[in-house]
């Protein structure tokens, strides 16, 4: 047994440590060179595009449809291009020759992009001497280094823009998760935490089975909701699609939280606890919601949330824009076309502008279910949706 263990030992290193290593890390060298220029070429492509698409309004909506994009990404997208492009040509030229990657290139990008021209080629050739024979962690401290050297009154006027752009948010993660966040000054948010800290270690005692990490954040829900009675002091709305078997307890198939995704049966029956209840009636096996319709050209509240609960996002491909934050727009203009669960949709006003002032083509061939077609001639559909995501089990 003791002989066939280290026998089997010695072929495991001899494997890694011979030729069929070397034949690896010559191939994932290839293939990431190969990677880098490919995506150098991209940039060409979307600058290059952009620049002859200039003055046309919503062209980036064509993209952004072929590529299964966000607007946002999108929009994104053709901005680093068109600066990496026309500002850093030094950074396009080592991605495209494989000798920095894109996370490198996209450093310089965003490093440099509060610089003026000048500023911008300076610090990109300095970094780009070190840059290939560095990790991205350490390219990105270089980077900012420079950038500090490069233009010092710059970094302190930045600074104090940023201070201005304070704000909180709310990032979504899976399984019944979010983040909350407070984009704040680096010596306000040390001082935030070191409260929450103290608080939390305060009231931390060894029949507690919380970790210090959850008080941590039972301590800031505690003091942004709770009242000294413990109640809420702030009254907030939100939107919960759960199944009547669900909310009885007989299936655990999960509900919605709009303007998240789906969530488990239990948090959905907790949040029901305490709620008002709306009825939706929906198909027994598409999970389609069923008619509601009205004359008015505003669509009353009932339709309303009708239509955000059944489109769930914005219609328009690719957009994740939840429905409630969006338009409610008639698909034929009213009066032609009636305030009907059949005439409507959840449009986000970027995107609802861009059906009303674009020659895209707007179709809703049946409730819920959108047909486009792009002024390149080509044709997306977006089915209607399960109001609670998969089909429910029968």
């Amino acid at each position: 047994m003791g002989d066939t263990f280290w026998s089997f030992w010695e072929m495991i290193s001899n494997r890694i440590g011979g030729m069929e290593a070397v034949e690896a890390i010559d191939a994932l060298t290839y293939h990431q060179k190969q990677i880098a220029y490919h995506q150098a070429q991209c940039l060409h492509v979307l600058a290059d595009h952009a620049i002859a698409c200039e003055g046309v309004e919503f062209f980036e909506a064509e993209i952004a449809a072929a590529m299964h994009w966000t607007t946002r990404w999108t929009s994104d997208q053709i901005i680093m291009a068109l600066e990496m492009v026309t500002r850093l040509p030094l950074t396009v030229d080592a991605l495209e020759k494989g000798e920095i990657d894109f996370y490198k290139a996209r450093v310089l990008h965003d490093k440099t992009m509060p610089l003026s021209a000048d500023h911008a080629a300076e610090v990109e050739a300095r970094v780009l001497v070190k840059a290939p024979n560095q990790t991205g962690a350490q390219m990105r401290q270089l980077t900012n280094r420079v950038v500090m050297r490069v233009d010092p009154e710059g970094h302190k006027d930045r600074a104090e823009r940023r201070k201005a752009e304070r704000c909180t948010g709310i990032d979504k993660l899976e399984d019944d998760m979010a983040r909350l966040f407070a984009y704040l000054p680096a010596d306000v948010a040390h001082m935030c935490f070191e409260r929450v800290d103290t608080i939390a270690r305060a009231v931390r005692n060894p029949k507690d089975p919380r970790t210090l990490d959850q008080i941590r954040a039972d301590v800031v829900v505690d003091l942004i909701l709770a009242t000294r009675d413990g109640a809420s002091a702030v009254k907030t709305e939100v939107y919960v699609t759960i199944s009547a078997a669900t909310l009885m307890g007989l299936s655990e198939q999960p509900g919605e939280l709009a303007g998240y995704g789906p969530i488990s049966a239990e948090m959905a029956r907790e949040l029901a606890a305490d709620a008002t209840w709306r009825r939706l009636l929906t198909d027994p096996k598409s999970g389609e919601p069923l008619e509601f319709g009205t004359s008015t050209y505003r669509p009353p509240a009932a339709l309303r949330r009708f239509i955000w609960t059944r489109d769930r996002t914005c219609r328009f491909p690719g957009c994740m824009r939840p429905s409630h934050e969006s338009d409610l727009d008639h698909t034929i203009p009213f009066p032609k076309g009636p305030t009907s669960e059949a005439n409507l949709g959840a449009f986000c006003r970027y995107h609802h502008r861009v059906k009303h002032r674009s020659t895209w083509e707007v179709a809703q061939k049946k409730p819920g279910q959108f047909t486009f077609r792009s002024p390149a001639g080509k044709t997306y559909t977006r089915e209607p949706e399960p109001v609670l995501g998969d089909l429910p089990p029968f």
